[in-house]
């Protein structure tokens, strides 16, 4: 396997990778801002910010070929920020191409330097859409406190996250209505309301 590191700006101009990786598997910087003279242009035509998370989801999918994948850490912010830029990005990964699973994380597993909520997004680069089917997992525990002290604990989803992940097909056919396709893009109180109700439908699953 060849291994190739470079040192660059990703979200710049010195990054000219296009349709070039099968899998994306990233956590990317939260919180940050860029002025829009450091941000390549192609990525602002799609999600016009100066917020990070949203810039490098834009870059994932521009770097991805068709049919490559991502899972990649996010701040809940993506999937609830009400901002034009929030709703564009949810929009390109929702109905053009096919998002495939959320997973929900405690706010502690990145303590003791942050206590931001987060989430795993996967998706696939299609250029068409095909998010029918969007799988939601609750996450609890990570087999370590969620503390600053972040010490081993019994409890841990990980396992049952990735069992359930590869036989997702065989969970509750639960295809997305007409209604909550729009909240998830437009984020309103309806997909809130949505979300809390898959994630106890979900958690009926671990009894």
């Amino acid at each position: 396997m060849e291994i190739s590191i470079e040192y660059r700006d990703s979200l710049s101009d010195q990054n000219q990778d296009k349709d070039k990786y099968s899998l994306v598997l990233a956590n990317p910087p939260f919180k940050g801002s860029l002025d829009a003279e450091s941000v390549s242009g192609d990525l602002l035509k799609v999600c016009k910010t100066k917020k990070t998370e949203l810039l490098f989801l834009t870059l994932f999918l521009r770097i991805l070929k068709i049919g490559g994948r991502c899972a990649c850490i996010v701040p809940d912010g993506v999937l609830f920020g009400s901002s034009k830029a929030h709703k564009d990005i949810r929009t390109e990964i929702v109905e053009n191409q096919r998002l495939e699973a959320v997973i929900s994380m405690p706010s502690g597993v990145f303590k003791p330097y942050a206590g931001v909520s987060t989430a795993i997004l996967v998706f696939t680069k299609t250029e068409h859409g095909g998010t029918d089917n969007v799988w939601f997992y609750d996450m609890k525990a990570d087999g370590f406190s969620l503390d600053d002290k972040r010490a081993v604990v019994s409890e841990n989803d990980i396992t049952d996250i990735i069992k359930r992940f590869k036989n997702r097909e065989q969970e509750i056919d639960r295809k997305r209505t007409e209604v909550e396709y729009r909240a998830l893009i437009y984020q309103t109180q309806t997909y809130r309301k949505c979300l809390y109700l898959l994630k106890r439908m979900l958690s009926t699953l671990h009894q």
